[in-house]
């Protein structure tokens, strides 16, 4: 759940930079004003309450700001635009200048797509342009999302339960205007073992599916021997293999690059077709193609080790 927090204050810091772009600011009573255009002039705006927008080259507003008559800014809005000029968010910031709330334009925001897939038969509500409001509490984690219609009703909303130690325990999905219950999911996690248990529930309280997570001992999940530097995710090698032992299907288009055997590349510009590898700490223990005997090379010797995914297994 914080890294879902971080994503959006990732999104914040993004459009944060289009302020780069501000070229002139407006002046306006209120909201209201704001959207009929009625201007306020410069000097008409000291003591007293009033908004201030600032907007981009091509009249875009990018930044508004809710100021009270002593001149201190109460609230903050920043709008993000996609390619096509749309706008597509709103961040709305709290004095301390922290991410309040976030709102996402359009039926593709990831979360709403899911939550359609669970109302009722009879819901007939109009999804183009709806709006999906993210809100976070006091610690910066996701409180609750609420998804409304094109026509401004609130449809749905889930919401987001955290133990004493600030740890997601469930969420309760909820169908709108019947206040009805459609899903409810509920999570443990061991925090000595590291195991994550999640359970979903249907309107009827029924359980319908059942996860456990575990992470394996570091030395049976990694390759490449601590320290862990640069781009390197171990882990994937781990994910490939059990996609191709297990035939899994994917659910969108990728390219696997893969070759029956890992690569070795000595100093001398030799290669070798290996598997079964070991990494020491001077040498590398590992099998020819095909062959059973175990070898052991020096590092010094070698140069480059692929695995036949692709990965870079040493350096």
């Amino acid at each position: 759940m914080e890294c879902r927090a971080a994503i959006l204050l990732l999104f914040i810091l993004q459009a944060l930079n289009a302020q780069l772009d501000i070229s002139f600011m407006r002046f306006y009573k209120n909201d209201k004003d704001f959207i009929s255009d009625l201007r306020l002039l410069a000097t008409g705006r000291f003591q007293r309450s009033h908004l201030q927008v600032f907007y981009n080259s091509n009249k875009y507003p990018l930044i508004k700001e809710w100021v009270n008559p002593s001149g201190d800014i109460v609230k903050r809005e920043i709008l993000e635009y996609d390619t096509n000029k749309k706008l597509i968010r709103k961040y709305f910031l709290r004095i301390d200048q922290q991410v309040d709330s976030v709102k996402y334009f359009g039926k593709n925001e990831p979360w709403s797509i899911e939550f359609r897939k669970v109302l009722s038969k009879n819901n007939y509500d109009y999804f183009d342009n709806q709006e999906t409001m993210f809100v976070l509490n006091a610690s910066n984690q996701f409180q609750s999302i609420r998804f409304s219609s094109v026509q401004g009703n609130v449809y749905g909303k889930i919401e987001f339960v955290y133990n004493h130690l600030g740890f997601l325990i469930g969420e309760i999905w909820r169908e709108f205007p019947e206040n009805k219950i459609v899903r409810k999911y509920s999570y443990s996690v061991d925090i000595l073992t590291g195991k994550k248990e999640i359970r979903e529930f249907n309107q009827n309280s029924e359980q319908i599916s059942y996860v456990v997570l575990s992470q394996p001992p570091a030395e049976t999940l990694y390759k490449t021997l601590p320290p862990r530097l640069g781009n390197n995710l171990d882990e994937i090698s781990i994910l490939l293999e059990d996609i191709e032992s297990k035939n899994l299907r994917i659910p969108f288009n990728v390219f696997i690059p893969k070759t029956d055997y890992d690569l070795m590349i000595l100093s001398n510009g030799d290669s070798l077709m290996i598997e079964s590898i070991q990494l020491r700490q001077q040498h590398v223990i590992f099998n020819i193609a095909g062959e059973k005997p175990q070898l052991t090379m020096p590092k010094a010797r070698v140069k480059t080790i692929i695995s036949k995914y692709g990965e870079l297994i040493y350096p």
